[in-house]
């Protein structure tokens, strides 16, 4: 048995384990859940080793599965539907899957296209989920009247357990495929090992344990594992929800626990303002699992914190989950003038800066490879620039590539630029971000130059979708039609002065 399952085999059975809307879900069911799914997908032809992609709800559902895939040896592969198409039929072609998880709603815009344009010409943030016909579709969520062929979810949630879990997941096998934006068109698929993806968990279930936490709420389903294994109860809630809507959610459930990027915090803080309160006095311990996490950012938020919640700031990445740990309460009082001070790397993390400054880092949480590539380098190169200050903490000076870390997303232009400047009418296009205080975010500034007049509102609508259609978390704040300014002896667009056009603007 791998070791994220033992670790939840050691929690009681009669614990709870998640609460979703009415429903509370102890360990025993989480376990016996995932047992008669992992048989069902055996029955349904699941072999191991097979690969399947995820475009679910992260409900309660979703975190079974998981489970339920380590043990019959079910590789999945996480790929969020709101993106650009192209992006997305890359990513499913490097992946040659087998099995596909798909919500009925996307399958419902797959079959119709008179829904699918209604849709696009509504929504601001279309997804969509490509037909492939290499994959046999599982659909989950609510029923709709598909015609394709597929098999509803609750037909797996039906078979009887008695799966013989030799064949399922060991900790030195490959699980978990997630993608992190590339620096060209390629997307990066970056696999985990179970026993790695294990290591990340106990890095932070360990955190946890050191607190009063006791009741954790997320809407991402990789905090649900961590917490369940910290032996924490989940509270599974909407990311849409008001922040009147969270405080009474936090305050009914008693929540102990919170986990999320500054962009998550900023309606709870902004809504504590207003009113001169702080949030509730339940609350115990507050996660950010982003950097930088900026001091102002820090400071506001402690201004509306009781005394007693105690903040943590993690460093990571996807290809290394978690890199270091800092108080965030010490942070708030430490000087920024060096960089910023992202803690003591967490222990088997080792580091090494390279002459150019970058980070580059090894640890049993590491990733196996790319997708792409059959194996990795001994030691993984961050793209961070940085260095460890006298008291061995990581300080982040900045980044290696062109990349803008807006809420939790990490934007890389070379990945949207070559579409959109495939636009009709574009002669370059270019991505610039810059930090704004008040958002505690980085504002993000689309700069296009263009050899005929474009009409604003219908080249947005391009960018959302439709062949030229980009990531739905990459969408600018803002969009400048103007000549690009350039330099260099090739001429390449100079993005500082860009970034400078961008401040000013916003400084006005």
């Amino acid at each position: 048995m791998n070791t994220l399952l033992q670790l939840l085999h050691e929690r009681p059975a009669d614990t709870p384990a998640m609460v979703e809307s009415q429903r509370t879900l102890l360990v025993g069911d989480v376990l016996e859940t995932s047992a008669r799914m992992a048989a069902g997908l055996r029955a349904l032809g699941v072999r191991k080793g097979d690969i399947a992609v995820v475009a679910a709800a992260p409900d309660a559902n979703f975190v079974c599965l998981t489970y339920a895939a380590m043990r019959c040896g079910l590789q999945l592969a996480i790929v969020d539907p709101e993106m650009g198409r192209d992006n997305y039929r890359e990513k499913l072609r490097q992946l040659n899957a087998q099995w596909a998880f798909v919500d009925y709603r996307l399958l419902l815009l797959q079959e119709h296209p008179i829904i699918r344009f209604l849709y696009f010409w509504w929504s601001k943030k279309g997804i969509y989920f490509p037909y492939s016909p290499q994959l046999r579709t599982i659909a989950t969520g609510n029923w709709l009247p598909i015609v394709q062929k597929h098999t509803p979810f609750r037909k797996i949630l039906q078979a009887e357990t008695g799966l013989n879990e030799e064949e399922g997941l060991s900790d030195t096998d490959e699980f978990l495929i997630t993608y992190t934006s590339g620096s060209t068109a390629l997307p990066k698929g970056v696999v985990h090992q179970v026993g790695a993806l294990g290591v990340s968990v106990r890095q932070i279930a360990d955190l946890l344990g050191q607190g009063k936490n006791r009741a954790l709420a997320t809407h991402l389903p990789q905090f649900a594992l961590i917490g369940l294994n910290a032996g924490v109860t989940v509270h599974l809630w909407s990311p849409h929800l008001s922040p009147e809507a969270k405080i009474q959610f936090i305050e009914q459930h008693q929540i102990t626990t919170l986990f999320g990027p500054p962009s998550d915090y900023l309606p709870l803080i902004i809504r504590a303002e207003q009113r001169n309160e702080v949030l509730p006095a339940c609350l115990q311990h507050c996660f950010m699992g982003s950097a930088p996490v900026y001091r102002s950012f820090l400071e506001r938020f402690i201004r509306v914190l009781p005394h007693h919640v105690q903040l943590t700031c993690l460093y990571g990445m996807t290809e290394n989950l978690v890199v270091a740990t800092i108080d965030g309460r010490e942070k708030a009082t430490l000087p920024t003038d060096a960089g910023d001070i992202l803690g003591q790397p967490v222990p088997g993390v080792e580091l090494q800066i390279a002459p150019d400054g970058e980070i580059l880092l090894r640890s049993p949480q590491t990733y196996a490879r790319y997708l792409h590539l059959s194996a990795r380098d001994a030691w993984h190169a961050s793209g961070d620039l940085g260095f460890l200050d006298a008291k061995g903490r990581i300080v982040l000076t900045g980044r290696k590539k062109d990349m803008i870390i807006r809420r939790n997303f990490n934007l890389y232009p070379g990945l949207y630029e070559p579409t959109i400047n495939r636009i009709p009418g574009v002669v370059e296009s270019a991505f610039v971000g810059v930090f704004d205080e008040q958002q505690h975010d980085e504002v993000v500034a689309l700069f296009v130059e263009t050899h005929t007049q474009l009409a604003p509102a219908a080249f947005r609508k391009q960018l959302e979708n439709g062949d030229f259609s980009i990531d739905g978390e990459a969408l600018p704040d803002l969009i400048f039609f103007e000549t690009l300014p350039r330099g260099g002896r090739q001429q390449k667009v100079d993005k500082n002065a860009l970034r400078q056009r961008l401040q000013e603007h916003l400084n006005r």
